[in-house]
């Protein structure tokens, strides 16, 4: 997802564990097993919610 765009490569350790356990919570594995392309759009659009503002290397909206 990273690749993809879903957030910025940061410094801190085992940031990508964050995300996956963020996302597990929130995308079924069967989902991820039977539509990947379908699964990897909607992790976009979930990492982009202010719910993952936390995670490091978060690309949200910035509220102005």
């Amino acid at each position: 997802m990273r690749r993809a765009g879903g957030f910025a490569k940061d410094t801190t350790p085992f940031s990508e564990f964050l995300w996956a356990d963020f996302l597990r919570r929130r995308i079924a594995k069967k989902r991820i097993a039977s539509h990947f392309d379908q699964a990897v759009k909607e992790a976009l659009r979930l990492a982009r919610l202010h719910e993952a503002d936390y995670l490091p290397g978060w690309c949200g909206p910035v509220d102005e």
